[in-house]
């Protein structure tokens, strides 16, 4: 790609603005994209963003030393050195285009499926992914626990990656002659123009509830956002969408008459979900349920998942698979092997002094709500909560979360999350705003000492939920970030007391 191109489709997206000295250099080689400078090399073009926190427009000089050869700005600029520099409108939408392009727009060869949705998003993607290895499909899963490109597995830091990262992955997967991307989306990544080149085979929307409204401002916001990712499908691509969701359920006539709809959710007399569910039981031994396809019964599934919530999950997975065409007693036996993911309601049953453990990720009101409703109907005594919120992140949902806590737990020990830039004893106090005054509750700054509190506390049969971090193995300050998951500090704790009592 020389950068006669680039500005080539620039103008044909009306993100050019003007080129500044470009003239004699349109022939100049672009090898590659970069928006940071530990990623840039000879040959890069690199992406100035004015950005929320940090200006990128400042780095041109160093980006410039590590090899960018042009630079797309959104802003007028002072330069002591000569380079090709290109003004955009959005330098976003422009990096994700141009990305796209120069790896050969690797989506049109690939199936893409696509997941939204406020909950739920690492456990359908990974099930797509799971099952269709089952199947013998080789592919990848980008996510917010780890990103398997086909043959290559690494630790995630965003749910979904930079636009440069994705299309490289997809383009990855291209070459090592993977057939698919199962990919979580967020809203971030659909309201920051991450995913705006790609287009989908098909995009699941699993819920819409309150999050991130620090970022989205309001619901109504939020919602647009999450149904953008249906804007974003291929012609004649799907979308699956969970009926029984009010929000989604709304937005459901302003889908494109060229896009398919299929419907999931739980049998109900007045409208019958195209994949619904049906005499459902839940246990600690999983999930069973009775699955009518457009009306129809056919099969009994059975999944280790744990929590009603999964059944959704299961379905939107079913959907997607079965819609594809692959052979439905295959994929419901696939099923039956399925664990889940890290850190998504993980039960530990009668361990330390005879309780149960739950490690979950929930750090949203309906996720910790639909978690502690699980906790409540499967404890054998009492249930006992240890959770916060994350800092620099929707202020608002900290007090629903602090009542939901108080409505469905016996003992409520709020502690920190990722308080990144806050002080942590503030977004506590936020917090316990909301919680019952009848509840007995605990604040607890440090999070070790709450999670060895919680267990310090607990009878034969009370179960504890440890909230908010799930699968997570560091905790995130202003500056830093230490090493630090639930499930060993309980473990070690689990093991004192073993030690201590013998």
């Amino acid at each position: 790609m020389k950068i006669r191109d680039v500005i080539g489709i620039l103008k044909k997206n009306a993100l050019y603005l003007s080129d500044f000295n470009c003239e004699n250099q349109l022939d100049i080689d672009i090898s590659s994209v970069a928006i940071h400078t530990r990623n840039t090399v000879k040959g890069s073009l690199f992406v100035c963003r004015k950005g929320y926190k940090f200006d990128s427009h400042s780095l041109i000089t160093e980006a410039h030393n590590s090899g960018a050869v042009a630079f797309l700005v959104e802003r007028g600029i002072d330069l002591d050195i000569e380079v090709p520099t290109i003004q955009v409108s959005d330098s976003r939408t422009a990096e994700s285009l141009i990305s796209s392009t120069l790896y050969g727009n690797p989506h049109e060869k690939t199936k893409m499926y696509g997941v939204t949705g406020t909950n739920g998003k690492t456990t359908v993607s990974t099930m797509i992914h799971y099952i269709l290895s089952r199947f013998g499909e080789k592919g990848s899963l980008m996510g917010t626990v780890e990103n398997i490109i086909v043959d290559r597995s690494s630790e995630a830091y965003n749910t979904t990656p930079s636009a440069v990262e994705i299309n490289a992955n997809i383009d990855e997967t291209y070459r090592k002659n993977g057939s698919f991307v199962s990919m979580e989306v967020s809203s971030h990544a659909l309201s920051l123009k991450r995913v705006e080149s790609i287009r989908y085979d098909y995009a699941v929307l699993t819920n819409i509830t309150q999050d991130h409204l620090d970022f989205h401002k309001s619901m109504d916001a939020y919602k647009l956002t999450k149904f953008h990712l249906v804007e974003l499908l291929k012609k004649n691509g799907t979308a699956i969408l969970n009926i029984d969701d009010k929000r989604i359920k709304e937005m459901i006539e302003d889908i494109p008459i060229d896009k398919k709809i299929v419907s999931y959710g739980v049998k109900n007399t007045r409208q019958m979900p195209d994949y619904a569910a049906d005499n459902i039981e839940c246990g600690v031994e999983g999930i069973e349920f009775d699955l009518y396809i457009h009306k129809k019964k056919t099969e009994r599934v059975k999944c280790p998942l744990i929590g009603d919530f999964n059944v959704y999950n299961i379905l939107a997975g079913i959907a997607l698979l079965h819609r594809e065409g692959y052979e439905l007693k295959k994929i419901l036996t696939y099923l039956k092997s399925f664990r889940g993911v890290p850190g998504r309601f993980e039960l530990y049953s009668h361990v330390g002094n005879d309780i149960d453990l739950v490690v979950d990720f929930a750090h949203t009101p309906d996720a910790l709500e639909k978690t502690l409703m699980n906790a409540r109907k499967m404890t054998r005594n009492r249930v006992i909560v240890v959770f916060g919120a994350g800092g620099d992140s929707d202020r608002e949902k900290r007090p629903i979360m602090g009542g939901i806590a108080g409505e469905y737990s016996d003992v409520v020990i709020v502690t920190s999350d990722n308080p990144k830039s806050e002080m942590p004893f503030d977004i506590i106090k936020q917090i316990e705003e909301g919680i019952n005054s009848e509840t007995p509750y605990l604040l607890v700054e440090d999070r070790k000492l709450a999670i060895e509190t919680a267990i310090n506390l607990t009878n034969k049969g009370d179960l504890v939920v440890l909230a908010g971090k799930g699968h997570e193995r560091f905790q995130l300050f202003e500056h830093t970030f230490l090493p630090f998951s639930d499930r060993d500090i309980a473990f070690q704790m689990l093991r004192t007391m073993k030690h201590s009592a013998s």
